[in-house]
């Protein structure tokens, strides 16, 4: 290792960093050595060794430092569903478990709506979004709400993931599809028409109501900022290095806010209230019924 180098262990991964280019990085991650890593049937995503390490290199490695691009270049990702119709795009934003990935499968059945993103959604300055090109998850409990997805899961899983699923009860088992088995078309980028931030609340009934730019990025920090916490701490450890040339959080996230301001300032912004664990396909026919979606 040079002096112009920096080297960051963390468990299993380790990487190598050319303070010159901090782009440009050397990633090392240990095989896991265990005899139930060998068999896709004890991973709950039926990944092989070495598709566990490119899940690990993606949420570990790629997110943080595509972020730090992103904000370099007046872009930022959100925690985010997104979906174009009539060449602009609408984002559904919010934190985990509210609905939003649920919310696509719902518009995969027509047409008219062309996939943007599921999970994170990348969004520039300018107020564009653009393609995320990540598979989206389904999991046992979507087949209850989605039956359309029991056949289309028949034709696309391999003769042992279908038997991990029909021999284990859980639903934290998944399957990666591709956006183009669900939708027509993905939409490479568009721009921002409208924003929904869906949030779970104890009452019985759906709400919407107008939410200010303020609140609405004040919102989706913290949530981005829980996504990434893993990372955070990444990035705050090499911005503590003597002539480091990364940023620490305070400053990535200062940015990000300014990227979210030029970004939503002028948007259609509006706060839906959900009733917790009801139906996801009742979301959608509320937004729908409410002339959200047009």
């Amino acid at each position: 290792m040079g002096k112009d180098q920096i080297y960051f262990r963390d468990n299993e991964l380790s990487f190598l960093i050319n303070k010159s280019d901090p782009f440009n990085v050397v990633v090392n991650i240990d095989e896991d050595q265990s005899i139930t890593s060998s068999f896709r049937i004890f991973n709950k995503a039926f990944n092989n060794n070495i598709e566990k390490q490119i899940v690990t290199f993606y949420y570990r490695v790629f997110l943080l430092f595509s972020q730090l691009w992103n904000v370099q270049n007046g872009l930022s990702y959100i925690h985010s569903s997104a979906i174009s119709v009539a060449g602009e795009s609408i984002l559904f934003t919010a934190s985990s478990g509210i609905g939003k990935s649920s919310l696509l499968l719902n518009f995969s059945q027509l047409a008219k709506f062309d996939f943007i993103a599921d999970d994170l959604t990348i969004i520039s300055s300018e107020s564009k979004s653009f393609y995320q090109g990540r598979s989206l998850s389904i999991k046992p409990y979507h087949l209850e709400h989605y039956p359309f997805l029991i056949d289309k899961l028949r034709s696309l899983m391999s003769i042992w993931q279908k038997l991990q699923w029909k021999i284990i009860d859980d639903n934290r088992l998944t399957y990666r599809i591709c956006p183009l088995n669900l939708f027509n078309k993905v939409a490479e980028s568009s721009d921002i028409r409208r924003v929904f931030h869906l949030c779970n609340h104890s009452d019985s009934d759906y709400r919407i109501s107008d939410l200010s730019v303020d609140d609405f990025i004040k919102y989706n920090l913290s949530i981005l900022s829980n996504e990434f916490f893993l990372a955070n701490y990444k990035i705050n450890t090499l911005a503590s290095l003597p002539d480091s040339p990364f940023p620490n959080t305070y400053s990535l996230y200062k940015e990000v806010k300014d990227i979210y301001l030029k970004a939503f300032e002028s948007t259609e912004i509006k706060l839906v209230l959900i009733p917790y664990r009801s139906n996801p396909n009742d979301l959608y026919s509320f937004l729908n019924s409410e002339g959200c979606l047009a």
